[in-house]
């Protein structure tokens, strides 16, 4: 049929839309099915079948065997059976200390800024495109990593070509292409304590779904407010609505979106509500975002803390006592980019930036992304584990804060948590353009609060201290009246005493007596007045 009409006629577009209809229908456990050929033989069709991941519908890998019900050629790929290849080139980099030059690095930044896009859109299942300084060729027993710079475009499944669309080049900009297997997924999902106050990191839901939250905000019309990520809040029809509808972004009041923000996740209390959405996908110069801004009316924060890490007595050492800020241009100036984040499922992991201008895609059809709505994102940050088996996030963590370690000072804040890939690196949106499209100037600074706090401090004790030297005065003025009745008893005495022959000391002693009882009574008067005074 190709031959006769062509592969990407209409003619065999809607026939193969038609068997991948049907060939779905043949099993519960297919998530969908395209048609695609290889660049070997470009004329023959192959329909490719993702099933879905092992933990779906308790059905086993082993369960699912498709041979006797469909008579076509087709590929069977597990949702969550990417590839190892992405991952091991992982390995390999670290293990080798492979690592992009300064030149390289701006020379890849700029060719993935100026052809993501383009390639977004015209290769559907193409879902990350990054750098590296490693090419892979020959995956499996013939494997061979070379020491040369390219840009990685991951794809749903290696080698097959959706039928409607044309190869990638070989190279863009005369830098070289490696095709690898992998896919973006936004991360969600775990349970945590109730927080009060609330802290970065805590874990926060929507109606839905659940994630962490980032940052907190003092804006100058929503007062104090939490950042996350607007697909942890919003369900898939409000994510399609704002994409598009609403050019990319709603404001409260003039939006019915206002959506009750839980923490933690199960709905038992609700934080606040949300006042402003944003998704943004970017482009060659603008950062792509997916956030939310939420006005918080419960458990204000208090502090830059964290939440305490699961069994453990500590608390979560960050230093991060302020808001500040580093720039992607700042971050590229840095040596060592070792970064941490505390995220409410994997909470605090460390990692290294792997580049900064990568281009995500989550696929609409995947199981793996199963309840949100697609989302496209360009000129976004990959980081990756600093220790092999330790994964810098996971489900859950979507909105986590994420910081740049500095070794002699406070550590600064660089973006959020966006989701994840196959291959086990982490995607962050960059801090500052979301803050300069929230049209704010900062992240919210506790040094306010802690002079209040301490001035707080000072005043509960100065009060303390007044209320006690008022009870010695009190008591005080009690002993000198007790004193004062004892010396007017013995000056009623003398004054009895009328002897003719009284010797000239005891007339002393009984003007000193009298001299002393009118001091007595001029000072109880005195303390009498002040006390009444304070009160």
């Amino acid at each position: 049929m190709c031959q006769i009409f062509g592969r990407k006629s209409k003619a065999i577009i809607v026939t193969c839309k038609a068997i991948c209809e049907y060939i779905k229908s043949k099993h519960v456990a297919i998530a969908y099915v395209w048609a695609a050929y290889t660049i070997e033989n470009p004329q023959r069709i192959t329909f490719v079948i993702t099933v879905k991941h092992k933990s779906e519908g308790n059905k086993s890998k082993e369960s699912v065997r498709l041979e006797k019900l469909i008579q076509y050629s087709f590929v069977k790929q597990y949702a969550d059976d990417f590839s190892l290849e992405g991952s091991e080139v992982i390995k390999q980099q670290a293990s080798r200390a492979a690592k992009l030059n300064e030149e390289s690095y701006e020379n890849l930044q700029t060719c993935i800024s100026k052809h993501s896009e383009d390639l977004m859109k015209k290769h559907k299942y193409l879902s990350i495109i990054s750098a590296c300084p490693n090419r892979s060729r020959g995956f499996g027993a013939s494997w061979n990593l070379l020491p040369e710079n390219c840009i990685v475009l991951y794809v749903q499944k290696k080698n097959y070509i959706p039928i409607d669309e044309e190869p990638f080049k070989t190279n863009y900009d005369s830098i070289p292409v490696d095709v690898r297997e992998g896919a973006f997924i936004p991360f969600g999902r775990t349970a945590k304590d109730l927080l009060d106050p609330v802290k970065m990191g805590s874990q926060i839901g929507g109606d839905i779904l659940e994630g962490t939250l980032g940052f907190f905000i003092d804006h100058p019309q929503f007062g104090i407010c939490g950042l996350t990520c607007a697909h942890v809040l919003l369900t898939r029809w409000e994510m399609t609505q704002l994409k598009i509808n609403h050019s990319g972004t709603l404001k409260w009041p003039l939006h019915r979106m206002c959506k009750n923000v839980y923490q933690p996740a199960d709905k038992r209390s609700v934080l606040g509500h949300t006042v402003q959405v944003i998704y943004k996908k970017g482009s060659d110069e603008n950062y792509g975002m997916d956030v939310a801004l939420f006005k918080i009316t419960d458990r204000h924060p208090k502090s830059p803390s964290f939440p305490d890490e699961t069994g453990s007595n500590v608390a979560t050492s960050i230093k991060y006592d302020s808001w500040r800020m580093c720039s992607i241009d700042r971050l590229n100036k840095k040596e060592d980019n070792h970064v941490i984040k505390f995220g409410s499922k994997t909470e605090l992991r460390h990692g290294i930036i792997k580049f900064d201008t990568t281009s995500v895609k989550s696929l609409d059809a995947s199981p793996l992304v199963h309840g949100y709505a697609p989302i496209q994102l360009f000129k976004q940050i990959e980081v990756k584990a600093r220790e092999n088996g330790i994964p810098f996030a996971e489900n859950g963590d979507s909105g986590a804060p994420v910081f740049v370690v500095e070794k002699n000072s406070q550590n600064k804040c660089i973006g959020i948590v966006e989701g994840g890939t196959s291959y086990g690196t982490v995607v962050v949106t960059p801090i500052v353009p979301i803050l300069a499209e929230l049209d704010v100037p900062c992240l919210k600074s506790f040094d306010t609060e802690r002079e209040f706090s301490n001035f707080q401090n000072k005043i509960e004790n100065l009060e303390t201290r007044v209320q006690t030297f008022g009870s010695d005065i009190h008591s005080i003025t009690n002993n000198m009246q007790t004193v004062n009745h004892e010396i007017q008893n013995i000056n009623r005495s003398l004054q009895a005493v009328d002897l003719p022959n009284m010797s000239g000391d005891i007339q002393m002693m009984k003007q000193l007596l009298l001299n002393l009882t009118q001091k007595f009574n001029s000072s109880s008067a005195n303390s009498q007045n002040d006390q009444h005074g304070q009160n």
